[in-house]
């Protein structure tokens, strides 16, 4: 039942004429796999361990062993890059009801429909929207190195996905928001 739902609002959305721009759609993708990312890390013990030293040898000739935390390691994250774009079938494009802006929405939330689905006109493409999972692997491989980077800092922050996605790889336009801003010795306006 709920499929028939998905694929009539799609059909309602392709009679209404949508069209977005790549980037545009990369920015919304781009989100959604620093989202996708962040879960799936958080999913990980944060204590486990995992040996980086691979055969370097010191001076005298014995292993140098190196211990970085799992969720840290270039292989981990690349290794879970290397599938997060299967994720992108959880998703949909769509436009909100209110203003029109386009949108990727995730259908499913622990388990139970995306609140928000009442909000927003799905769009679909004529590939079903499989063009998420193209515009992703193009996003992770024009971008591998920002993302491990990223995920690789010892603190990853609030705006990671402004940090990734507008910052870095310059597929969205917004920035982070200044939280804290000193207004002693400036003059009103």
């Amino acid at each position: 039942m709920l499929t028939k739902a998905l694929i009539l609002f799609g059909l309602l959305a392709l009679a209404q004429g949508y069209s977005f721009t790549s980037r545009e759609v990369k920015c919304h993708v781009c989100k959604a796999v620093v989202t996708e990312l962040e879960e799936a890390i958080a999913k990980e013990d944060p204590h486990k361990m995992a040996d980086v030293s691979g055969f370097r040898l010191d001076a005298q000739g014995n292993s140098i062993s190196k211990k970085v935390r799992l969720v840290k390691s270039e292989m981990f994250l690349t290794e879970l890059m290397e599938k997060i774009c299967e994720k992108m079938d959880d998703y949909l494009k769509a436009t909100y009801k209110s203003n029109g802006k386009f949108t990727l929405l995730k259908m499913i939330i622990n388990g139970q429909m995306n609140p928000d689905s009442s909000l927003v006109d799905f769009v679909q493409d004529g590939d079903l929207n499989k063009s998420l999972g193209h515009f992703c692997n193009e996003v992770l491989e024009d971008n591998d190195e920002i993302f491990v980077k990223a995920f690789q800092a010892e603190e990853l922050g609030n705006d990671l996905d402004i940090k990734i996605c507008s910052e870095r790889a310059s597929y969205c336009d917004e920035s982070p928001v200044q939280e804290e801003y000193d207004f002693d010795g400036k003059e009103e306006l």
